[in-house]
């Protein structure tokens, strides 16, 4: 499955646990294009909500590499 480098970033900072609004000011992208991005990755994966679609991306091999931060993921 092929992800776009912007759509992988979306999808690391979803796995931290940034809302789509937290994320678009960090990737300096509106919240609109985030929604976006996670709709295209959730089309590609067959996703049914976002918690599918972090379990999907770690089937495939999406999220080798990723730096996932622990602090930001249990707050």
């Amino acid at each position: 499955m092929y992800a776009t480098k912007r759509e992988k970033e979306v999808l690391f900072k979803l796995c931290e646990g940034y809302s789509s609004k937290e994320i678009g000011a960090t990737l300096f992208i509106s919240q609109h294009t985030v929604e976006t991005h996670k709709r295209n990755l959730m089309f590609k994966l067959r996703a049914r909500n976002t918690v599918h679609l972090a379990v999907l991306a770690e089937r495939h091999g999406l999220l080798a590499g990723a730096v996932i931060s622990q602090s930001r993921a249990t707050k």
